[in-house]
Formats: C-alpha cells, sequence, structure tokens
C-alpha cells in the first residue's frame, strides 16, 4: 500500500512560482509584477492563498524590495490582501469590481471596434484574420493557455489598430477580475474556448463587411457572455468569490 504525502501551501506557491527567470538588465519591480499577476489571473495562486514576501524573494531569486513594490501594486489592482502584523493572501474574485469590469469593456470595446470597422486596412484586417486563424489552432490542439494569450492579443491590437493603446492600457486594472473569471471559463467550463472561438470569428467577419449594426451587438455578446456562465463558475468554485 502506497500513501501520498500532502503538498503543504508553502510547497504549492513554491511550485507556481518555479520556472521565473529575471532579466538583470531590466528592472526587476514590474517583472516580478507581471509574474506574480499573471500567476494569480490564472488561477495558480488561487484565492486565500498565503504569500510570504521572504518565500517570494527566494524563490525568484530576487530581492525583497522588489517584491514588495510588486506586492503593493498587486494590492492597488485588488488581486492580493495586505493586511498588517498577519500577512498577504490572493484576494478572492470581487463580484462588483468583476461588473465595473465588464461594463468598461463592453462599452469601450463596442465604441472601438464599431469605429474601426470603418477604417480597418487591409493589412489589419489580414493581421486580425491570422490572430484568428492561430486561436483555431491553439483550440484544436486543447492549449487553453495559448488561446488565453492569443485573445488578449487580438482585444489589444483592435484597439491600436484604432490608434487607442493607451485606451487598451487604461482598461487593465479595471479587467483583472474579469481576466480571472475568463480564466476560469477557459479552464473549466466545456467548449468555452469553442464558443469564443465562433464569436472572435464573427467579429472578423463583421468587421471585414463593415457590418456596423450586427458588430456591436455581437461584441456586446461577447464580452458578456463571463456574466451568463458566473452562476455556473461559482457554483464550481464559490470559495474562489465574494460578493
Amino acid at each position: 500500500m502506497t500513501t501520498t504525502t500532502p503538498v503543504s501551501q508553502e510547497d504549492a506557491v513554491l511550485a507556481a512560482l518555479s520556472g521565473f527567470k529575471a532579466n538583470p538588465e531590466q528592472s526587476y519591480r514590474p517583472q516580478v509584477h507581471q509574474f506574480l499577476r499573471d500567476t494569480i489571473v490564472r488561477g495558480v495562486l488561487p484565492p486565500h492563498t498565503s504569500l510570504s514576501e521572504a518565500a517570494i524573494s527566494d524563490a525568484l531569486e530576487v530581492s525583497r524590495t522588489p517584491v514588495r513594490e510588486a506586492l503593493a501594486q498587486l494590492a492597488d489592482e485588488h488581486l492580493v490582501n495586505i493586511y498588517r502584523k498577519v500577512g498577504t493572501i490572493v484576494a478572492p474574485i470581487s463580484v462588483s469590481q468583476l461588473e465595473e469590469g465588464r461594463f468598461a469593456r463592453s462599452t469601450l470595446e463596442c465604441a472601438n471596434h464599431v469605429q474601426l470597422a470603418q477604417t480597418i486596412t487591409p493589412q489589419q484586417l489580414t493581421e486580425f484574420g491570422q490572430i484568428v486563424e492561430h486561436q483555431r489552432e491553439a483550440v484544436a490542439a486543447g492549449d487553453v493557455d495559448h488561446f488565453f494569450s492569443l485573445d488578449e492579443l487580438m482585444h489589444r491590437r483592435l484597439f491600436e489598430f484604432a490608434g487607442r493603446a493607451h485606451v487598451w492600457e487604461m482598461l487593465q486594472p479595471m479587467k483583472r477580475q474579469f481576466d480571472r473569471v475568463r480564466w476560469l471559463l477557459l479552464d473549466r467550463v466545456v467548449d468555452h474556448a469553442e464558443r469564443a472561438l465562433r464569436e472572435h470569428e464573427l467579429i472578423l467577419a463583421h468587421v471585414a463587411s463593415r457590418n456596423i449594426a450586427q458588430l456591436g451587438a455581437t461584441v456586446a455578446s461577447h464580452i458578456d457572455r463571463v456574466g451568463s456562465h458566473l452562476p455556473e463558475v461559482r457554483g464550481r468554485v464559490p470559495d474562489y468569490f465574494v460578493d
């Protein structure tokens, strides 16, 4: 008979932080922030996980100062909660902030994409189509991680095509909770990636044909799908959320 040794939370955190390699030619703080942010958004560090500044510093092989600064930035983004004399934990997903992120994305993306459809160039349309094709390949391969990255790339480039790169950057802090639920949907809800891909294909077709009326409705439905699946996700992992 074999027995399995339980994995401690500290061991789980160390495992989640493996693979990080800081670039010594760049500032450590943004590198540490991006890495920790992505591990939280993608659920590698789930809500209520305790984070030790010293342990993170040792695991990432950087000093404690960039770790402390990165955790403070994550607290500003509502991804961690810092309690004096207690410590830092990964924050649960705030449903109210999720709704704010959904509203901001739906409003700005609908306005951006409708206007873009009137000005998009053949070169931009070709790049848009290539990104969607890569998404098809990711879905066929069952590569959720790559699909998520391509999804982000597509939405970012549509803002950049319209000359609004700053608007996309402005959206980032507001959509963190939204992104966490998107990842849970891709990782846990059967066929969600396939449905997202079909909606991306529709958006591409509407932009290509300059079908403004259908485009706005399709973009809104695409962004709002997160809300329609929220009860299912909350039923699977209720402790991940807070109202």
